[in-house]
């Protein structure tokens, strides 16, 4: 979160938007073609990877096959980095503030007591 918050920002990506990523569903921050990106992005981070004809169905609507793929390569170098860097216990240079009562501060915090 913490490298690409901040790339994210300099894109155009609001501190609002930050702080609503855990809950982009019910948030009015986010379009329906963000929407779709996050949904696709939180169930190819799960364990296992279980993407649905629906949902993948919703990607063809708003996405065409190259951006899928494209969009598809990032979540995953995403997903392998957020991994590596929680496995090694590597931690944020802080580019990305979030409010402090933000749920990631809770795991973050967790993480660092190991």
């Amino acid at each position: 979160m913490d490298i690409n918050a901040a790339v994210g920002r300099r894109e155009g990506l609001t501190t609002e938007q930050l702080a609503d990523v855990e809950r982009f569903e019910q948030s009015g921050k986010f379009d329906e073609l963000e929407k779709v990106a996050l949904r696709y992005a939180e169930t190819m981070s799960r364990t296992p990877v279980l993407v649905t004809d629906d949902l993948f169905e919703e990607l063809e609507r708003h996405f065409d096959t190259s951006q899928i793929v494209e969009l598809s390569s990032m979540i995953s170098l995403e997903n392998f980095r957020a991994r590596f860097n929680r496995a090694l216990h590597i931690e944020s240079d802080s580019f990305c503030q979030l409010p402090s009562d933000h749920p990631i501060n809770k795991i973050v915090g967790n993480l660092s007591r190991l």
